[in-house]
């Protein structure tokens, strides 16, 4: 058996209370299931002080993306994790989005101490009754008080920034029935992106909502799972349409669990991005690389529905998407590999230039 969801828990360190942190009206959440107003913060790094950041006419704004696969690779350790912490720091990104981590690997992401600076960030279930976490049973997660659970079998999203998170958002995405993997039913997911309005002292008054996602995997023959992908990205697409109109500066990053060309990402790129555009308002941020175009698009086009591998060998599931810039051109982005006994997806790095005023 199956039980509630979990929507959304995340623990507070030292106390600290985030004013704002309250759920929106896409984070309302069903009676039984738990209540969470505060987020994580990370220790800060040895001689930080707080000093007031120039505000420039333009920002190089880091991102990065990685789905940690803190559950079938690392089976819950945090052995591992210091190569994706040290992967942080040698790139000190603004937003960080991670994906498949199991709770007890984000308490030790909130726990350590990034020499990059000083991050809050908080995390969702996609499955609180998952074994593969490192709990041998996940039985006393099937009832219906999640109060009692026992965390090793929650594995998520985590949401994370060096700098202030509030207005929790969590968007629920759909996909949730008739899940399987090939023509196998498999254990349900919960699909929401997890979104939050985040504060960065180099943005001035400017907002930026990130946004950590994990769409549903799996391929079939009849594509019922692509089909499911298509909704969901659009789904998620359209919930952002305001916050853009608002002027947010919205990033959104995952594991989308599809090719670049696929009708799922149609959502997102923008209608001028090769070959047959988008209905999206977004800039990825390895659209504009001509090394990975191939067949799809001629080197002269300025954007195309392509990119570096993020898994495997060739495949490119992992996406970093920007609602706006001040120079499409600035687009880049950087795919490491790491050990398979860490990830079998790259840390996957992005960068656009984005304007300090709405």
């Amino acid at each position: 058996m199956v039980r509630r969801s979990l929507a959304i828990l995340v623990i507070a360190v030292a106390g600290m209370i985030i004013p704002g942190a309250v759920p929106s009206g896409a984070a309302v959440l069903s009676a039984g299931e738990v209540t969470a107003t505060t987020v994580l913060t990370t220790p800060a790094p040895a001689g930080a002080v707080t000093a007031n950041v120039a505000v420039a006419a333009t920002v190089g704004l880091k991102v990065i993306s990685h789905n940690i696969c803190g559950g079938m690779c690392q089976h819950g350790t945090t052995t591992n994790l210091p190569v994706v912490t040290d992967l942080v720091d040698a790139y000190s990104p603004h937003l960080m989005m991670f994906q498949e981590v199991c709770y007890q690997q984000f308490e030790w992401f909130g726990a350590h101490t990034f020499t990059s600076g000083q991050y809050q960030m908080g995390f969702t279930a996609m499955l609180t009754n998952y074994t593969g976490c490192g709990a041998t049973s996940c039985a006393v997660n099937e009832d219906a008080d999640p109060s009692n659970d026992d965390r090793r079998c929650w594995i998520g999203q985590v949401m994370a920034a060096r700098g202030t998170l509030s207005g929790r958002d969590e968007i629920s995405v759909g996909g949730e029935r008739h899940q399987i993997n090939g023509s196998t039913a498999v254990n349900p997911r919960t699909f929401r992106a997890l979104c939050f309005d985040v504060r960065l002292a180099e943005l001035g008054s400017r907002v930026v909502k990130g946004c950590s996602v994990h769409f549903r995997a799996f391929q079939d023959p009849a594509g019922i799972n692509k089909r499911a992908r298509t909704a969901q990205a659009t789904r998620l697409a359209s919930d952002l349409d305001g916050d853009i109109a608002g002027r947010k500066i919205v990033v959104v990053g995952g594991d989308f669990n599809s090719h670049a060309v696929d009708p799922a990402m149609d959502a997102f790129y923008r209608p001028e991005t090769l070959p047959g555009g988008g209905f999206g308002m977004f800039y990825e941020a390895d659209q504009d690389d001509d090394r990975y175009y191939g067949t799809r698009c001629s080197t002269s086009a300025a954007a195309c529905r392509s990119g570096a591998k993020t898994l495997g060998t060739a495949t490119k599931y992992d996406y970093i998407f920007y609602s706006e810039t001040v120079d499409p051109a600035s687009v880049s982005a950087l795919p490491i590999e790491v050990a398979d006994i860490v990830s079998d997806h790259d840390f996957y790095r992005g960068l656009i230039e984005v304007s300090t005023t709405a």
